[in-house]
């Protein structure tokens, strides 16, 4: 059996894929979207990451009967071409919660403190303290967190430790139970929401931690943002198309709100590559290389995750956990 890694993976990860018993292991995280259906046509298994599957790659893996996503949004694999070849797609939910609600807490930080336009002056020599000492704190302040999943359970336990007040739209009644169980954990209240103008007209931030579906796309929009407080923060480390982003630019100008943002419409389909974003130029936001899942610690845990899952697969005694399709 042939297993394609089309994406960096931990070292240890790597090693598990190889101990599967019969299987092939072709470590070739170069690849890009467009090189994948040239690599694919012997391979039965397919782990990728940030690496797109298109429909060319499925027409072409005449053997492919799995695609492990080694995190947990599917939204660059074409899940519906891979429906009508009879390819599972699973995903690997949870397993880099962490290591987002750690990056989204640092983009906050980074806003209310404005640390890397210090750290440019600095570097620039610069020094200009009238300038950047200017900071609310975060002491009392209300964060409205959309989406109470993993990741954003795991953003309350950091945000605790900060003094401030949760609010929260979420629309699953098991997530509601489970932030209720949580609250009393920790010793605090999260405020839900009724809809998401409440949660925008409340919140002096707001934190994105919902999938991109149907139902999600746009739904932080320009009637979102008139509704927000003048200065606001925006955080948004889930998915770029949440958001419609040109709304949120012209927000950026019109109203003074401020955002962190992990995740830019149209971003490369490779790791390095020249990058023309309004968004990411704009002084009132805070950009970084949709890196939310980049720690070590992440890649580790997922990527023995997407091995486990690998392993389900090739020895066909059971249904391969968190899979997303409907196959035969």
């Amino acid at each position: 059996m042939k297993i394609l890694l089309a994406d960096k993976l931990s070292p240890v990860a790597i090693e598990a894929f190889k101990a599967i018993e019969g299987a092939e292991v072709i470590n070739n995280p170069a690849l890009t979207a467009d090189e994948l259906p040239a690599n694919i046509a012997d391979v039965e298994i397919l782990v990728v990451r940030s690496t797109k599957v298109t429909k060319a790659t499925f027409e072409a893996g005449k053997k492919l009967g799995l695609v492990i996503r080694a995190g947990s949004g599917v939204n660059t694999i074409d899940v519906a071409c891979a429906t009508e070849h009879n390819v599972r797609v699973v995903n690997c939910p949870g397993k880099n919660s962490v290591a987002v609600a750690e990056l989204a807490m640092g983009l906050l930080l980074s806003l209310e403190r404005r640390i890397p336009d210090c750290v440019a002056q600095l570097r620039a020599g610069k020094w200009n303290k009238k300038e950047f000492g200017k900071a609310q704190g975060l002491k009392g302040k209300k964060v409205g967190l959309i989406g109470t999943g993993m990741i954003g359970s795991e953003l309350i336990r950091r945000l605790r430790g900060f003094d401030v007040d949760i609010c929260a739209y979420e629309v699953s009644p098991a997530a509601r139970e489970k932030v209720d169980k949580l609250g009393k954990q920790l010793g605090i209240t999260v405020e839900f929401c009724q809809s998401l103008l409440e949660l925008a007209s409340k919140a002096d931030i707001v934190s994105i931690h919902v999938p991109l579906l149907d139902s999600t796309r746009k739904m932080v929009n320009a009637e979102f943002f008139a509704a927000m407080k003048p200065g606001a923060i925006l955080l948004n480390t889930s998915r770029a198309d949440i958001v419609d982003n040109d709304a949120l630019l012209k927000a950026l100008d019109e109203k003074g709100l401020r955002c962190g943002l992990d995740v830019l419409p149209d971003e490369p389909g490779t790791a390095v590559a020249d990058f023309d974003c309004a968004l990411a130029k704009h002084p009132n936001c805070y950009a970084s290389h949709h890196i939310g899942a980049s720690t070590e610690q992440a890649e580790l845990v997922t990527g023995l995750e997407a091995a486990r899952l690998a392993k389900i697969f090739s020895e066909g005694k059971e249904a391969v956990p968190n899979c997303v399709n409907p196959v035969k």
